[in-house]
């Protein structure tokens, strides 16, 4: 086999898992802790699909950097140029009560699992978008912050 293509070969096999594992975020500005994983499931690769009409669940897995008393999700939308807030029903917006295996308080370097859930209005204009989730602590500060792209579309038949 040659150099070359055997190369490719093992890139193909090291970028296997990432794919099956599907971590769909990317960093948010400002050198805000990035998470470790953002797993959607049914979204291989972004852009993700939001379907109208119905609520999109994400995992995500972090490690804080510090001691966190409580956790709030702050969501903000780009779509067409323009930025606003995505706002989250205040009982999705607690990040503490919806974390997997664990609660806040959170000590440092603590890894842990979020389930996070987006209600997608029926309302909500076909537009591809970027979603920006930051977490942040009881001071405003991040914890945790990714960037997703996505589109909304209509639920197929």
């Amino acid at each position: 086999m040659h150099t070359s293509t055997m190369f490719r070969v093992l890139l193909l096999i090291a970028l296997v898992p990432a794919v099956v594992y599907g971590n769909v975020g990317r960093a948010c500005t400002g050198g805000r802790p990035l998470s470790t994983n953002v797993n959607i499931p049914g979204c291989t690769a972004p852009p993700c699909d939001l379907v109208r009409g119905q609520d999109v669940i994400a995992y995500i897995d972090f490690t804080t950097d510090r001691a966190v008393t409580s956790m709030t999700t702050v969501p903000t939308a780009t779509a067409l140029g323009i930025t606003a807030p995505y706002p989250l029903p205040a009982e999705f917006a607690d990040t503490c009560a919806w974390l997997e295996g664990s609660s806040c308080p959170l000590s440092a370097n603590e890894d842990v699992t979020y389930r996070l859930t987006i209600p997608v209005l029926p309302i909500y204009p076909l537009v591809s978008l970027s979603i920006e989730i930051d977490i942040v602590d009881q001071n405003d500060q991040s914890v945790t912050c990714f960037v997703v792209d996505a589109r909304v579309v209509t639920a197929s038949n």
